[in-house]
């Protein structure tokens, strides 16, 4: 998710500027359009691969594309893909016209029109994701946590032609405004372009840690087991079907429910007395599936070379538990293209085994995760705003992440008035990405 920029040439003495020519468009000559043509919605795949394609041929990475719009989780209008374009009328400026002659882009764009010369004239595109969620506020009275539309933002992207002329600026400020005409509780993404860009907007950076467990990593004993054999040996099972996993997250969003539920209460009894928002994407199944489809694509297509298709088939799983629980497990990611195994869900149920036991369980999860990052290839385990005991368990530490900041926003037209500094994301982890 970010506009990428392109590196600025240095010397010894100073850095140089980009070059900038004049802007194509004027910023009040474009609109932010849906679009469900599949021309439209092509090229801005074909834009977007000279920042995120690493490699992957463009029949490739298109048909990749197609695979995951084709998931439940991208269907029934829940995906809509986005493009700044100049509105009806437009056309170039002037000094646009005079510096590349009849070479460059011109005229307006038609909606429909699915024409190389029409596809050029797409000056920036995104993609938003329509998510179940939760939002639970000290000043909502007795009304509790309640169910929300809340929407995420993915391949936010400028082609590199028309940079650096405020059109991304442009397109997330539409963008917001439009979030706000649909009264969607809560919107968030996760930011290549630091902490700030997006905050002019309305996005806000959230804390954004990890553990990072590499697979030649050594993990340790459970502390308990150093001293005493009375540890039970945990046993593990693999989670490979669809009913599996509708369990777990079914059982999932409810727990979290109850967690917004219980730091409602914490917050009204406290003696802040400051409105408390708390939000959460709820946990399901289509979203999980689409990240599983992802990586199914990757391994059996763009990474082929890499895995025999019977190992693909019978191998790739959502994940794994504790058997036969519900409340113990670990859903995960298998991140080919930048290698890595991420942790979706991480889930312990302290209240039902001795706290040793639940070390071993944690220390089991950790050791299957990262045995499971090796099978494949991967070079590490990777956990975003990963417990801090964990770490400890383990002998890591908790690293700040420099890239995919997530940052989060209360829309006005749901909650006006509210301050940033009063929201709070509970369980802001990989899971929600896209």
């Amino acid at each position: 998710m970010t506009e990428a920029t392109n590196p600025t040439t240095t010397t010894k003495t100073a850095a140089l500027k980009p070059v900038r020519g004049p802007a194509p468009y004027a910023l009040s000559d474009l609109i932010l359009l849906p679009t469900t043509v599949p021309e439209i919605i092509q090229k801005t795949w074909t834009n977007n691969m000279e920042e995120w394609a690493k490699g992957v041929p463009e029949d490739k990475y298109h048909a990749r594309e197609r695979h995951l719009a084709a998931t439940a989780f991208s269907s029934e209008g829940r995906l809509i893909t986005w493009v700044l374009v100049p509105k009806p009328g437009a056309d170039v400026t002037e000094p646009y016209r005079a510096a590349v002659g009849e070479g460059g882009v011109k005229g307006s764009f038609v909606e429909d029109d699915g024409s190389k010369e029409n596809l050029e004239r797409i000056l920036g595109a995104l993609e938003t994701y329509e998510r179940p969620g939760l939002v639970a506020r000290t000043e909502d009275g007795d009304e509790g946590v309640k169910d929300v539309t809340c929407m995420s933002i993915a391949s936010v992207y400028v082609p590199s032609k028309y940079r650096h002329h405020g059109y991304g600026h442009l397109m997330m400020k539409l963008l917001w405004e439009e979030m706000e005409s649909q009264k969607i509780a809560f919107t968030f993404l996760y930011s290549d372009l630091g902490p700030d860009f997006y905050g002019d907007f309305g996005w806000t950076p959230r804390t954004c840690t990890q553990i990072l467990i590499p697979t030649t990593m050594t993990l340790p004993t459970p502390p308990m087991a150093r001293t005493r054999g009375s540890v039970k040996p945990v046993t593990l099972e693999s989670m490979a079907t669809d009913t599996q996993l509708q369990e777990l997250i079914t059982q999932d969003a409810l727990l979290v429910r109850q967690d917004l539920e219980t730091r409602l209460a914490a917050a009204k009894t406290s003696n802040d007395k400051k409105t408390r928002t708390i939000v959460a994407v709820t946990p399901e199944i289509r979203a999980i599936q689409w990240l599983f489809a992802r990586s199914y694509f990757n391994a059996s297509v763009i990474f082929s070379h890499n895995h025999s298709a019977l190992l693909i088939q019978t191998d790739l799983k959502f994940g794994i538990r504790v058997p036969g629980s519900k409340t113990q497990f670990v859903l995960w990611h298998h991140d080919f293209t930048d290698d890595n195994l991420f942790i979706l869900r991480w889930r312990l149920d302290p209240s039902s085994t001795p706290e040793e036991d639940t070390d071993a369980i944690a220390l089991a999860f950790a050791q299957a995760a990262k045995d499971e990052a090796k099978k494949w290839g991967l070079s590490k385990v990777v956990f975003w705003n990963g417990d801090e005991a964990l770490a400890s368990l383990l002998g890591l530490k908790v690293e700040t992440r420099k890239d995919s900041i997530p940052s989060l926003g209360l829309l006005n037209t749901v909650y006006p008035g509210h301050q940033s500094e009063e929201l709070e994301w509970v369980l802001n982890q990989k899971y929600s990405w896209c």
